[in-house]
């Protein structure tokens, strides 16, 4: 019997579809009006066409959003934050060493 090849970065999903279809069950069951989160002039039949400038920039900040968060959750998955984390309290706890040091010699 062969074993079962582990899942490449490939194939895996940052939002599986099950936990997605799960979120949004949930948000459907809260019974939250979402249009009252709408400004009250909003309307999309009358409201005017977004202009192509306006559309492009829109598509340039998801893209850039997008980025920024497939590399936040890249980093998260890594350990550097806790690698860092440690470091900056490796340092804390050396500078508190030091301030223990001179407010010891200024009695």
């Amino acid at each position: 019997m062969s074993s079962p090849a582990k899942p490449t970065t490939k194939t895996t999903h940052p939002l599986p579809l099950s936990s997605t279809l799960h979120d949004l069950a949930l948000l459907r069951a809260s019974d939250v009006d979402f249009a009252a989160l709408l400004p009250q002039d909003f309307s999309p039949a009358t409201s005017a066409p977004a202009s192509d400038a306006a559309v492009e920039d829109s598509v340039q900040r998801s893209i850039e959003f997008s980025r920024a968060a497939r590399a936040a959750l890249k980093l998260l998955h890594t350990g550097a934050v806790e690698k860092e984390g440690a470091r900056v309290d490796l340092v804390r706890e050396q500078l508190e060493d030091v301030v223990e040091g001179l407010d010891g010699r200024a009695d």
